[in-house]
């Protein structure tokens, strides 16, 4: 009998160790998925982060080149303007609102609409039952006496 108690506490602590040993492993292997998780999303981001400041540099390029671009047509202008008012003919630049003036002065005027007066009724157009205007002139006749 002593034997029998040996052997079932054998079994029972082989069946308890396989579910412990089931347990802690699959614990290691989620913990081990978590770190590969966390490792694929820090590479990613990484991929992410330098793509980023690569289309950033690209943008500052390009809005460098365009502010040299403008800076340069700005003066460009202003040495135009400077040749222009002290040209050779000494003339000083006309306005743009003198031509345009000019110009709306001398164009033929539009034609203004013509209101029609106000004593005269539109026709009335209306069905014989539109309701204000019946269309019976008895009726018309006997309101206006």
């Amino acid at each position: 009998m002593d034997w029998l108690v040996g052997i079932l506490l054998l079994v029972v602590g082989m069946v308890l160790g396989f579910f412990v040993a089931k347990y802690f492993n699959e614990k290691q292997v989620s913990d081990k998925k978590e770190d590969e998780k966390e490792l694929t999303i820090k590479e990613l981001m990484t991929q992410q982060a330098s793509q980023h400041l690569h289309q950033t540099k690209r943008i500052s390029e390009q809005i460098s080149a365009q502010s040299e671009a403008l800076n340069k047509q700005i003066e460009d202008y202003e040495q135009l303007l400077i040749n222009h008012s002290t040209g050779a003919d000494g003339k000083s630049i006309n306005y743009f609102g003198e031509h345009a003036t000019t110009y709306l002065r001398n164009s033929s005027p539009s034609e203004k609409n013509n209101i029609p007066d106000a004593d005269v009724q539109p026709l009335d157009f209306a069905s014989q039952g539109s309701g204000l205007f019946s269309g019976n002139e008895a009726v018309a006749e006997k309101e206006s006496k």
